[in-house]
């Protein structure tokens, strides 16, 4: 992995090809520095809780390849991640957490404005 622009765009490993690989999640700038410190820019780009329903999506399909113990750990980890990622956004938005379960996030749409399952946008 490389950095381009630390916490939003990265480089990664690239196999059995040379087309070059970049991750980059979305960048917001606000006039109000508190909103986003930090940031002096903004461009477009996906969110933490995109990338992890994709690694479930990837995980469930090597699970399908060769069973085994650690993919369903993993998964679980995955998916308690997008859990996490979700209550910070809905403490710091004020909105309730939805009563699911931890499966529900992998699946759950996001918000095409916010990117999160849960937000005041619906």
């Amino acid at each position: 992995m490389k950095i381009i622009d630390v916490g939003h765009k990265y480089e990664l490993l690239c196999l059995d090809g040379s087309k070059k690989q970049v991750l980059q999640f979305v960048k917001r700038f606000d006039k109000d520095p508190s909103k986003f410190p930090g940031n002096t820019n903004s461009y477009p780009g996906t969110t933490m809780q995109d990338v992890l329903q994709c690694l479930c999506n990837r995980i469930r399909y090597l699970q399908n390849q060769i069973p085994c113990v650690e993919n369903e750990l993993i998964l679980n980890k995955f998916q308690e991640c997008l859990f996490l990622l979700e209550q910070r956004a809905a403490r710091r938005h004020g909105i309730a957490m939805p009563s699911v379960s931890l499966e529900w996030f992998e699946f759950a749409h996001l918000c095409p404005k916010c990117g999160h399952t849960t937000c005041h946008h619906k």
